[in-house]
């Protein structure tokens, strides 16, 4: 925000919108998931497995999609502890259910991805950590492979985020902290800030109002820590609207705004003294 100066002009930039980290990838291997990965290729190991009528543990198998198992198999399907590895040396270690990734296990990507904790239907579903090769890491909740409940996640650049999700997206009460320091606190909305919350930055200067589309829009007050303070309507994070401005000093001025800059009518408050006064574009251009 910019400073006072002698005509009461607040020429009032546009503070830096919160930057949020895209979603995370998801961590199974969803995309490539066939029935051929639970069938033997060797017709032998095919008849092997399939008259397992009791929890059986058989050595390791190549299977229809080229892949590997070995593991334990119930009724020709893979079932208990096991270990596969895709084609592409995507490795899970784990539990099986009906020939389905489903308990705890962990998988490990080619590209260095790791995902380890709780699954349902081939999918990471309850409590489990990422560990994406960029360093990044989710921890917490999830459902049908994506990140849905409570969760943190963390970036390598010093930058965190603890709060809600849904459907892999930031989604209600959380908080981030950014790599200087300063943070948001408030509701988030589809991965943005939107709702009511409140930014601290670094140098002390402190907002706590409305929010939508990572920007200040709507009712707020902001408040500095030389002591000026404003507190009205902003739009796409600057003043917009009706609001008032009081300078360290003890100087007020109410009145209206347009994109920062004092516009209309409005009042100024000085030594008890109240004048009313016409701005254009941050300019005064009547004072009565």
């Amino acid at each position: 925000m910019g400073s006072a100066c002698k005509n009461c002009n607040q020429n009032s930039q546009g503070e830096p919108e919160i930057q949020l980290k895209p979603a995370q990838k998801v961590p199974s291997k969803q995309t490539i998931v066939s029935n051929s990965d639970s069938i033997p290729l060797n017709p032998d190991d095919q008849e092997l497995v399939k008259n397992a009528s009791v929890l059986s543990k058989f050595h390791k198998m190549q299977m229809k999609n080229m892949g590997y198992y070995e593991g334990e198999w119930l009724n020709g399907m893979r079932h208990g502890q096991g270990i596969y590895t895709w084609s592409d040396n995507t490795v899970y270690t784990g539990q099986f259910q009906n020939d389905q990734l489903h308990g705890k296990g962990q998988i490990i990507h080619p590209n260095g991805d790791i995902y380890e904790g709780e699954w349902a239907n081939d999918l990471a579903n309850g409590f489990g950590i990422f560990k994406q090769n960029n360093l990044s890491t989710y921890t917490g909740q999830w459902k049908d492979d994506l990140q849905h409940g409570d969760g943190i996640e963390e970036w390598p650049q010093q930058i965190k985020y603890e709060g809600q999700y849904v459907k892999g997206k930031k989604h209600g009460r959380g908080k981030i902290v950014f790599e200087d320091g300063s943070r948001y606190d408030g509701e988030f909305n589809n991965n943005q800030a939107c709702g009511n919350g409140e930014f601290y930055w670094q140098e002390g200067k402190y907002y706590k109002g409305q929010w939508k589309d990572n920007q200040m829009n709507g009712k707020g007050e902001m408040f500095w820590p030389d002591g000026k303070h404003y507190v009205g309507e902003y739009e796409n994070d600057k003043k917009h609207g009706q609001g008032q401005f009081t300078w360290e000093n003890g100087k007020v001025y109410i009145g209206g705004w347009n994109q920062g800059k004092q516009h209309g009518k409005g009042y100024i408050i000085e030594d008890s003294i109240k004048r009313e006064c016409i701005f254009e574009n941050g300019r005064l251009v009547n004072n009565i």
